[in-house]
C-alpha cells in the first residue's frame, strides 16, 4: 500500500469524530468562561434559594443585602422539589438538612420567637431531619405528622381561578 493515496472521503470520515469532540470541548469551555454551564442551574436568586442549596456564604450575602429570611419567597423547582416552590429561607434551610446553616441563621437573629422555632422543629420532624430536630429540642412541640409539610405544599400549589 506504499505510494497509494487515501481517498479524501475516507480521511474526512476518519477525522470527523475528532473534529466533533474538539468543537464540543471548545463550546463547553466558552460556556464555562461565560458562566453558562449546562450541568448547573445557576446561582441562587434569593436568600431562600441560597438556603435551600445550603450555601451559607450566599445566605449571608443576601441577608446583608436586606433579604428577609422569614418572607415566603418563590424558589425554582429544582431547589427543594417540584411541589415545594414557595418557602421562607428558614424552611429552605431545614430542607437543606444543614444544622450549621440553621445555627448561622439563629446567630444572625433570623429565627425569631418560639412559634418560628416550633414550626421549624415540626418541619424537620416531618422530613426526618433528626439532627435539626435535636437542634430545636427545647422548642419541640407536639407535632402532628406531615401537617407542616402539607401546609407548605398547599402554599406552593398554583392558584385556581374557576
Amino acid at each position: 500500500m506504499s505510494g497509494e493515496r487515501v481517498p479524501v472521503w475516507i480521511a474526512a470520515t476518519a477525522t470527523l469524530p475528532l473534529v466533533i469532540v474538539t468543537a464540543g470541548i471548545l463550546l463547553f469551555s466558552v460556556g464555562e468562561v461565560a458562566g453558562r454551564t449546562p450541568f448547573s442551574h445557576g446561582p441562587a436568586r434569593n436568600v431562600a434559594e441560597a438556603a435551600g442549596m445550603g450555601n451559607a456564604s450566599e445566605v449571608l450575602r443576601f441577608l446583608w443585602l436586606g433579604g428577609d429570611p422569614n418572607q415566603i419567597t418563590d424558589v425554582r423547582p429544582h431547589i427543594i422539589s417540584s411541589q415545594i416552590v414557595r418557602v421562607t429561607a428558614l424552611e429552605a434551610a431545614v430542607w437543606s438538612r444543614r444544622v450549621q446553616l440553621l445555627e448561622l441563621l439563629d446567630r444572625q437573629g433570623a429565627i425569631i420567637g418560639e412559634h418560628t422555632r416550633a414550626h421549624l422543629a415540626c418541619l424537620a420532624s416531618d422530613i426526618n431531619a433528626a439532627d435539626i430536630v435535636e437542634y430545636f429540642v427545647a422548642s419541640k412541640p407536639a407535632c402532628t405528622p406531615n401537617v407542616t409539610v402539607d401546609a407548605i405544599i398547599a402554599r406552593s400549589a398554583p392558584e385556581r381561578h374557576d
